[in-house]
C-alpha cells in the first residue's frame, strides 16, 4: 500500500507553503527547521512541491511591507534557487480554495493564499508542510494531511 505523498521509488513529497521560504530566506523562529527542509529537498530525500500561488503569496507579503518590486523580484529569484516544483493551478483547485476561503477565511483564520496551498495539497493528495496554527488545528475539516514545520527534524 502506498503512503500518502509517496510514489514507489520516489522520495516523500509534500507541499510547502510560503512560510517555509520566508523562514529559510529571511530568518525567524523556524529558520533552523526550514533549513533542514531545504537541505532534505536539495539532497533529494524529500520532493518539495508548492502551490503555483506561492510566488504571488510571497510577492504580496513583501510588497505589503512597502518594499520595492526589485526586492520582491530578488526574493522570488532566491526562492527559485531552492529545489522545488510548483504544481499547476486548475479550476478544481481554485474552486476548492474559494470554497475553503468562503467557509474559513478571515482575520486570524484561513488566508486567501493559504486556501490555495491547502487546496493544492488536497488535489495532489500530499501533506501540507506549514507553521500556520489555524491550518494545523483545522486539517481534518479541510481534508488535508499536515506536517508542522516546527516539528521538522524531531
Amino acid at each position: 500500500m502506498q503512503r500518502r505523498g509517496r510514489d514507489e521509488g520516489t522520495p516523500d513529497a509534500l507541499v510547502g507553503d510560503a512560510d517555509l521560504f520566508f523562514f529559510f530566506l529571511k530568518g525567524g523562529r523556524l529558520q533552523e527547521e526550514a533549513a533542514l527542509v531545504v537541505e532534505s529537498a536539495e539532497k533529494g530525500t524529500i520532493a518539495l512541491r508548492t502551490s503555483s500561488e506561492v510566488y504571488d503569496d510571497a510577492i504580496s507579503a513583501i510588497r505589503a511591507e512597502g518594499t520595492s518590486i526589485e526586492v520582491a523580484n530578488g526574493f522570488v529569484s532566491d526562492m527559485s534557487s531552492i529545489r522545488h516544483t510548483a504544481l499547476p493551478m486548475s479550476a478544481e483547485i481554485a474552486e476548492k480554495a474559494l470554497s475553503l476561503y468562503g467557509k474559513y477565511g478571515g482575520r486570524r483564520r484561513l488566508s486567501y493564499f493559504d486556501a490555495f496551498h491547502v487546496a493544492t495539497a488536497v488535489r495532489y493528495d500530499l501533506p501540507l508542510l506549514t507553521s500556520d496554527r489555524f491550518i494545523l488545528q483545522n486539517a481534518a475539516p479541510f481534508g488535508v494531511a499536515v506536517r508542522d514545520l516546527a516539528d521538522w527534524g524531531r
